[in-house]
């Protein structure tokens, strides 16, 4: 295995459908683990995520990016970030996957991931960075909270964690 300091963050090109592939099926494992395996596997079929991945990697759609985490030319994990409005209609900047490989976790690579879509938030104009999860999923609040992130509200079983950039 590598360590923690062998690993890069790219941005995926959406003509490498093994890539998204990949991605949709971190988005799969990222539902089963927030919401349970039978409700985040039966939430939306492998074709949907392969299509919501490619919708953020089309400029006509969304203002996104897909960044992938690689080390030693293999696949560690990604997130995805978009500029999104929020209630008020501001627009912020909004992670919304964000996923490592378990075998790769404690390596730096989630650290890495929000460091490069808060970056590219910042790129884009945006003063405010979100995501969304579960209350429960306390090992993404940890993630973000070590980014200065904070939760900002509470809708049913989720939470909204907050930062201004």
């Amino acid at each position: 295995m590598q360590d923690e300091d062998c690993h890069s963050v790219r941005v995926l090109d959406a003509a490498e459908e093994d890539a998204i592939a990949r991605v949709a099926d971190g988005m799969r494992r990222t539902l089963m683990e927030v919401l349970g395996e039978e409700r985040g596997a039966t939430l939306y079929t492998r074709e949907w995520l392969e299509d919501r991945v490619r919708q953020h990697l089309d400029c006509r759609i969304a203002r996104a990016r897909v960044l992938l985490a690689e080390a030693a030319g293999a696949y560690t994990g990604h997130c995805i970030v978009r500029v999104d409005a929020d209630e008020d209609g501001r627009e912020i900047g909004l992670f919304s996957t964000t996923w490592v490989e378990p075998e790769w976790r404690r390596r730096g690579i989630a650290h890495s991931l929000l460091s490069a879509g808060e970056a590219w938030m910042l790129s884009e104009g945006m003063s405010i960075a979100v995501t969304y999860t579960a209350h429960d999923n306390l090992r993404l609040h940890r993630l973000y909270e070590a980014h200065g992130y904070a939760i900002a509200a509470r809708t049913g079983e989720f939470v909204r964690l907050e930062r201004a950039l």
